[in-house]
């Protein structure tokens, strides 16, 4: 796959190896942020340091990146000398200041650092041409030429100095783009673009949908639609609490549909205006309290006939004796049920008809008259414990 749409080339800058024996396993390959040119050309610049290990590490494919001889790597085909390697770059790591590698150096080349005949590394690196952001490693070299520190090397493989941008790079751009982790492919890239535009379209829908349904404008923005949509919340929020206010004062159940709300109103304001309302359903006031006002006498009245009726009755069975009358009217009043009970229970006290006790006169010997007889049914009574109470009275 090729893409013009970003140009990079290739470029190089010297580092210090150092003093150290032995040599060195981690070098400093690049470091972070502008890196200058002595000869003027750049600056070049390192912002996404992982980045760069993602796109090297899949241009790679597990091949270590090489170290040779004063870059002749790149200058073997025009030249036709060999180009031994001295190393091989088999991890990158970002550190505080930059990409750091690590190397396996070939014993002729350690040797060669050891004595001092080696004493920089210059990396090689592509770059983007319109704006110099480094976009991967491409190998290093050993120099003793320290002048050419981030000297550009043009490409001795371009007619115009530049690459196109090969699939490894570009897929690599675009996981780093849609924050893909791993090693990129091309059908894993194209699937989470798809998906992407996927969602990208059912958003679409769902704000063209939501505008629709809101009466907005079919190309309504979506803060456009998120607005309106708080704006609704917010009256709906006050409506309900107007609703439950007016439930409330209505006097109307907690659970009462909009409908008997409404109804109710409409009954209130028809009252208020002197509007007619239905006489099967409603009444006047005034009439209204009248009508209690004699249904209240009504009852009173015949719970007092029922109530002379029953004392009545007991008269005439026998079972209540005249001087109790005022006393079994009182009690028929407050419960009638229970002196109903007391008088079904009650012997016969007085011959039916009559107005004095059965048996005639009292006996003069002590003994209970009907009447006091009648008096400890009433009572309760013995008749020796009530004789014993009337010897005490002096009776």
């Amino acid at each position: 796959m090729k893409t013009r749409t970003a140009r990079t080339a290739r470029a190089a800058h010297a580092l210090d190896l150092g003093t150290s024996r032995p040599v060195p396993e981690w070098v400093h390959l690049l470091p972070l942020g502008d890196i200058a040119c002595r000869d003027g050309r750049g600056p070049y610049r390192l912002d996404d340091p992982q980045g760069v290990i993602a796109a090297t590490t899949a241009h790679q494919r597990g091949v270590p990146l090489p170290i040779d001889y004063d870059h002749q790597l790149l200058y073997s085909e025009k030249n036709g000398r060999p180009a031994p390697a001295a190393g091989w770059i088999t991890d990158l790591d970002v550190r505080e200041d930059g990409i750091w590698g690590r190397v396996e150096w070939t014993e002729a080349a350690a040797a060669r650092l050891a004595a001092r005949e080696y004493r920089y590394l210059s990396p090689v690196y592509r770059y983007l041409k319109h704006d110099g952001t480094v976009t991967r490693i491409e190998c290093a070299a050993l120099t003793n030429i320290p002048n050419l520190e981030l000297t550009a090397l043009a490409s001795q493989l371009d007619n115009d100095g530049g690459e196109d941008m090969d699939l490894n790079q570009f897929l690599a751009m675009l996981a780093g783009l849609f924050g893909l982790s791993g090693m990129p492919t091309a059908d894993g890239v194209a699937a989470h673009a798809k998906a992407l535009a996927e969602r990208q379209a059912a958003m679409a829908g769902l704000f063209a949908g939501l505008a629709k349904d809101l009466g907005l404008a079919a190309d309504a923005k979506p803060e456009a639609v998120v607005a309106h949509a708080k704006t609704l919340t917010a009256q709906g929020t006050a409506l309900s609490g107007l609703f439950t206010g007016l439930v409330k004062d209505f006097g109307l159940a907690a659970d009462a549909k909009p409908e008997a709300v409404a109804a109710h109103a409409k009954t209130l304001t028809a009252q208020g205006a002197g509007g007619v309302l239905d006489p099967t359903r409603y009444v006047p006031m005034e009439q209204f309290q009248a009508v209690a006002g004699r249904l209240s006498v009504l009852e009173t009245d015949r719970t007092r006939e029922r109530v002379e009726a029953v004392v009545a009755h007991a008269k005439q069975t026998g079972k209540l004796a005249p001087a109790m009358e005022e006393w079994a009217t009182a009690y028929a009043s407050k419960d009638l049920s229970g002196f109903e009970a007391w008088v079904n229970a009650a012997p016969v006290v007085v011959a039916p008809g009559a107005t004095g006790p059965v048996g005639g006169l009292p006996p003069t010997s002590g003994g209970l008259t009907d009447v006091d007889r009648a008096v400890c049914a009433q009572l309760g009574l013995g008749e020796d414990a009530y004789k014993k109470h009337m010897q005490q009275e002096g009776k």
